[in-house]
């Protein structure tokens, strides 16, 4: 039996709930997420930023965990994985934002990345044209990117013993799917 396939709109949507999850947390994104059920509205706006600062920036009682691919993967060198991640943003044409240029390595620009291709696929689809590239180049991202550092990103980030460990249960169980539905290798 296989599984159910995730059209292409609901992938983009869920990929950017997951950057907006894996921002710096502000008060009208805590709302948003909280309205959503994505964030347990026991948790204040105060404390999920508390909870941030301590997954990712400070540390509490284990270093922080960086949001940045090149620092989980050294074997490539970061200025190889800039290369390698400018080089799909300038193919499909996408421009970072000023802020972004110099983190092309980062987790939310990676996931937004992602769901731009998403909804370009969808868009596509909708428009009765072909869409086998745009799931090719998704399948190429994330076997190369995102789905190649995630599983150590997640292993640090549970360490934390912050709520951010089970957001990135959430991400794996969203790359999972992804990359089962475009047939990756494992």
């Amino acid at each position: 039996m296989s599984e159910p396939t995730v059209n292409a709109g609901t992938l983009a949507g869920a990929y950017l709930t997951m950057a907006q999850l894996f921002s710096y947390p502000n008060p009208e994104s805590w709302k948003l997420l909280t309205e959503r059920g994505l964030i347990d509205p026991e948790i204040s706006a105060q404390a999920l930023e508390a909870e941030y600062l301590a997954a990712f920036e400070i540390g509490r009682d284990k270093p922080p965990v960086p949001l940045f691919e090149g620092m989980h993967r050294g074997d490539l060198g970061r200025e190889g994985i800039f290369e390698d991640l400018l080089r799909f943003y300038e193919f499909f044409d996408v421009k970072l934002s000023e802020t972004d240029r110099e983190y092309p390595d980062h987790l939310t620009t990676e996931l937004e990345f992602l769901a731009w291709l998403c909804m370009q696929e969808q868009t596509a689809q909708q428009a009765g044209g072909e869409t086998e590239s745009l799931r090719h180049a998704a399948r190429d991202f994330l076997t190369r990117h995102l789905a190649a550092w995630l599983p150590e990103f997640r292993r640090k980030l549970e360490a934390t013993d912050t709520v951010y460990a089970q957001y990135v249960a959430a991400l794996a169980e969203l790359v999972e799917t992804h990359t089962g539905q475009l047939g990756c290798a494992s």
